[in-house]
């Protein structure tokens, strides 16, 4: 079994250099570093080293960042003519995430031994998309490895651009809800409390109001443990609830049937279709398989579904554009211009144009909630934090206009 190795060695200049690899034992190690060009100076196992460190480095998640920049990477360097082999080993030391560098050693060890990259990739399927191995896959054959990354490169970055405007989009909005439940939460568990003897003292009975408050108040002191217990436990029915494929259908149909998110989801999902299948056709993979990569990059199992659907049909002989139609799930533009893609023979070109309009629209949908959404947010914390005021100063407004002058 394969073993990480961490090693010191120097090069012709004396200059030092360090950096792990993956191999089955030191001598493996030794015999990469000297074909490489430099000098061993220490060689040590790794794995043994901190499984808390590696249990951190497993963590670590591949972003498309990453993804993008290694295949950009790539690109650059085969297409100057540089061996696979050595392509893989400057991409190992250039490599900061601790998974992606693992991975990439295995792969240089598959490749050197006279494994396809494709399927050397393809033994790593958490870190290397499906899409980006089915693409490697059909550059091999067809000897554009370079165009191929370098699409892929470009696919990757404009899916990381749009996941990124969509967070920051959001991200406002989010800290502002999560701020201001947390200060109402302060404000009803620590500051109302105070009140009370002052309240009891009046002998007076208290507006409807400050008694709704006061027992808010009561229930979140008495039983915030079991509140927080049950919120874990319903987050985690959720989670395991959603895992089921007939209460994930559900929910994610009803999320395609509500009336902004639902328009947004929709829009989304249609916008990595057709990047993601646009990419596909034109790095040479054919329709059914570009389908089935399409499927676990959509998100949506309804849509999903209705893509297994499209596959189906167009085994049938039935073309792309009919089976869409059938689902109802993507919209009249798109089947019509996947059906004029169709009938011209530049279905890919055609679903790069719905891409891009689909992107700019989500964008500016996204813009323009956040837009509608912060002040939204506001007024709500403003409302309740008057009522909350209201609740307190009514009964003071009492004892003050019922104390003697």
């Amino acid at each position: 079994m394969a073993k990480t190795f961490a090693y010191t060695a120097k090069d012709r200049s004396g200059q030092l250099m360090t950096g792990s690899i993956l191999a089955d034992n030191e001598h493996a190690v030794a015999l990469h570093i000297r074909e490489q060009g430099y000098f061993i100076t220490k060689i040590t196992e790794a794995d043994g080293g901190s499984s808390l460190s590696a249990f951190m480095d497993n963590l670590k998640s591949i972003s498309l960042k990453e993804i993008s920049i290694f295949c950009r990477l790539f690109s650059t360097m085969i297409d100057a003519g540089l061996p696979l082999v050595s392509c893989l080993n400057v991409l190992i030391e250039q490599t900061d995430n601790p998974r992606m560098k693992k991975a990439l050693q295995d792969v240089y060890k598959k490749v050197k031994e006279g494994e396809t990259l494709s399927r050397s990739l393809g033994d790593h399927p958490k870190i290397f998309p499906g899409l980006m191995i089915n693409m490697v896959e059909a550059g091999e054959v067809g000897g554009v490895l370079d165009v191929v990354l370098g699409r892929l490169a470009s696919h990757f970055e404009k899916e990381h651009k749009m996941n990124e405007k969509i967070k920051s989009a959001m991200t406002y909005p989010a800290v502002v809800i999560s701020m201001a439940v947390l200060a109402v939460l302060f404000i009803l568990t620590f500051v109302l409390p105070t009140f009370v003897q002052m309240f009891a003292n009046m002998n007076k009975e208290l507006p409807l109001l400050t008694r709704i408050l006061l027992a808010i108040s009561d229930f979140l002191r008495n039983y915030a443990p079991f509140l927080i217990v049950g919120a874990a436990i319903g987050v985690y029915g959720m989670k395991v609830a959603y895992q089921r494929e007939d209460t994930r259908k559900f929910i994610d149909g009803l999320t395609l049937r509500l009336p902004v998110v639902g328009m947004l989801s929709r829009k989304i999902g249609i916008a990595r279709f057709s990047r993601t299948l646009s990419t596909l056709l034109n790095g040479g993979v054919p329709i059914i398989t570009a389908l089935e990569v399409v499927q676990k990059t959509i998100g949506n199992l309804v849509m999903m579904e209705a893509l297994e659907k499209a596959q189906s049909g167009i085994k049938e002989g039935l073309g792309l554009a009919a089976t869409l139609a059938q689902s109802k799930v993507f919209t009249p533009m798109v089947i019509q211009m996947v059906s004029i893609g169709e009938e011209s023979g530049a279905l890919d070109k055609m679903l790069e144009k719905i891409a891009d309009f689909y992107e700019s629209d989500v964008d500016d949908v996204v813009s323009r909630l956040s837009t509608i959404i912060e002040p939204l947010i506001i007024g709500i914390l403003g409302v309740v934090v008057g009522l909350i005021v209201t609740s307190i100063m009514i009964p003071m407004f009492d004892i003050i206009s019922s104390t003697p002058t």
